[in-house]
């Protein structure tokens, strides 16, 4: 039988994979500006957006790998983490790219 918290687990892992994808766009979107300005703010978020790409990548990796040993009670906040951070994201990437 399948727990909540398992099906939690695999949607806080889901959407901390669409956070990697919403960082990439990140850095690619701020790469192109500092390719174009070469302005050290625009370098500035290029390695502000690299930190959070790294940070999201080893999230996902760690609840894929660590998720047996994730108390149940606990997937429920990591996916309300997730799903909101996906929305600042998503709010930035939309943002940068208007």
């Amino acid at each position: 039988m399948i727990r909540v918290a398992d099906v939690q687990m695999i949607g806080a892992i889901t959407v901390a994979v669409l956070n990697v994808a919403l960082t990439t766009g990140l850095v690619v979107v701020y790469a192109r500006m500092y390719a174009h300005t070469k302005a050290p703010f625009a370098l500035g978020l290029v390695l502000f957006a690299a930190a959070f790409l790294a940070q999201n990548a080893l999230v996902a990796y760690s609840y894929g790998s660590m998720m047996p040993l994730i108390p149940g009670a606990l997937a429920g906040y990591l996916l309300g983490i997730a799903g909101l951070e996906a929305i600042g994201l998503a709010a930035v990437l939309w943002t940068a790219t208007r």
